[in-house]
């Protein structure tokens, strides 16, 4: 695996050295998204979301901290950004993420970049996985709905951050990629309703990611977007997941496939997406921990929006979008040979509302979820959500 990291490298150094991309584009594509300056060097920037949650109590839907409550208020996170540019060539970039009122505290991610030219470009420290169109941003007046996408939450674990070091660049005009090399996941940690998700080291050291050098993982995404209003992506994950070299779990392994489609243009936003985790030997995990995780783990989503506010005020910066959005999630699409799925782990949910941006980087939401599973009827649900959200 690691050398065909390598080889690949060596690959798009090669490329790099017939690249023409103006300056100024380079210069776009290296600035941090979102971001203000300060004087100086330094840069600040952030974003933060209020939610209130009223579901169906004993349902079926989600809810972390509160699974049977009718209703709840979170301030679900509040995020405090910094920037650092040591000269035009090398910056260091930081989140921090203070989650349910700060009560929880997360590193979101703290690197370094080094820039070498706009084909190839070096990036190493805790690193958001490129995996899906959001798990490295996910600033919420970036996604209509009041909770993430349900996909990428039960399936693409986000928001998900790995140690390592790799590339990024843009080789041809509307072509971005990057390329890390990263601490892997540790699949005792997997679970039949989330998956992967509490697999996550979080770069966290110690007890909580135990590292052997032989359960590294590369991961990648290349994002087409030289036709105006088209974003194409597509991502990719493989790696082990036995941390603790425990030899009961030995040769478990994950991959991970993502592609991703969105269309934005004259009011309307169309999004595709579908992602599939294939887990190698995940029987062993289940005879290890009891749990029942899947082989093959299968999400996708369509969402359709449209801004109502278009047509009475062009040039307005205020937006009215109504959204609608289907998900089909199942953590067991197949599961090893002598175990049998649970259906209450096949699950689609219908989320529709609107979502109200008085500025672009600010917004007010409103929206509900029907929630259906494969089991007893009674195990479905709905939950209405509000929120307010922002960015800067």
């Amino acid at each position: 695996m690691i050398r065909m990291f390598l080889r690949i490298i060596l690959g798009i150094v090669l490329v790099s050295s017939s690249a023409k991309i103006a300056r100024a584009q380079f210069e776009e594509l290296m600035k941090p998204e979102g971001e203000i300056k300060l004087p100086g060097k330094l840069s600040f920037h952030g974003y933060g979301e209020l939610h209130y949650n009223s579901s169906d109590a004993g349902s079926n839907v989600p809810s972390k901290d509160a699974p049977d409550s009718a209703a709840r208020v979170d301030f679900h996170r509040m995020v405090w950004g910094l920037s650092y540019h040591y000269n035009d060539r090398i910056s260091l970039h930081t989140e921090v993420d203070f989650e349910h009122a700060a009560n929880e505290i997360e590193l979101e991610f703290a690197y370094l970049d080094f820039l070498i030219n706009p084909a190839i470009n070096v990036r190493a420290g805790a690193m958001l996985m490129p995996v899906g169109p959001l798990n490295e941003f996910h600033e919420p007046p970036l996604f209509y709905s009041v909770e993430r996408p349900y996909v990428q939450n039960a399936i693409i674990p986000t928001t998900w951050q790995e140690g390592g070091a790799g590339i990024y660049g843009a080789p041809l005009p509307g072509l971005k990629y990057r390329l890390y090399l990263v601490s892997g996941l540790n699949g005792d940690r997997f679970r039949a309703s989330d998956g992967i998700r509490k697999g996550r080291g979080k770069v966290a050291g110690g007890e909580n990611q135990p590292l052997s050098g032989d359960e590294l993982a590369a991961v990648g995404r290349l994002e087409y977007t030289a036709v105006p209003g088209l974003t194409l992506g597509g991502s990719a994950y493989s790696g082990g997941a036995n941390q603790e070299e425990d030899p009961d779990l030995d040769g478990v392994d994950v991959t991970i496939f993502e592609g991703d489609i969105r269309y934005r243009k004259f009011g309307l936003d169309l999004t595709g997406v579908y992602t599939q985790i294939d887990i190698d030997d995940a029987e062993k995990i289940n005879a290890k921990t009891g749990q029942l995780v899947g082989e093959k783990l299968v999400g996708w989503y369509v969402e359709g929006a449209y801004d109502i506010l278009r047509p009475l005020a062009l040039q307005s910066e205020k937006r009215l979008m109504a959204f609608v959005r289907y998900e089909q999630i199942n953590t067991q699409e197949e599961v090893p040979t002598g175990f049998t799925a649970d259906p209450k782990n096949d699950r689609n949910v219908i989320t529709y509302g609107l979502a109200y941006y008085p500025i672009t980087s600010v917004a007010i939401k409103a929206d509900v979820e029907n929630w259906e599973n494969e089991a007893a009827t009674n195990n479905d649900g709905n939950r209405f959500n509000l929120g307010v959200a922002y960015m800067f």
